[in-house]
């Protein structure tokens, strides 16, 4: 049987606050295990719900151009001709 990870460990291994992991938790975003009061993560389905929230950002040149036309850098108006 695998061991089971606290939120700490969890938070260590995605890199995010304990605090975020407990809130998830709460709002039932990630899965977990309660035994009495504490909570346990499996890692195996750590890994799993990290592969299925995934996400590719996708991003159109209008929207990008857009974007940094408020906010242009010297070369961002070269390579998008904002002026």
């Amino acid at each position: 049987m695998e061991r089971l990870m606290t939120a700490k460990q969890v938070s260590e291994l995605i890199e995010v606050k304990p605090s975020t992991v407990y809130q998830w938790v709460h709002l039932g975003l990630i899965p977990y295990v309660k035994l009495g009061k504490c909570v346990r993560f499996k890692k195996a389905e750590l890994f799993r719900w990290i592969d299925k929230n995934f996400r590719k950002e996708r991003i159109s040149f209008r929207s990008a151009e857009k974007t940094l036309g408020k906010y242009p850098s010297a070369k961002q108006k070269d390579f998008f001709s904002l002026e």
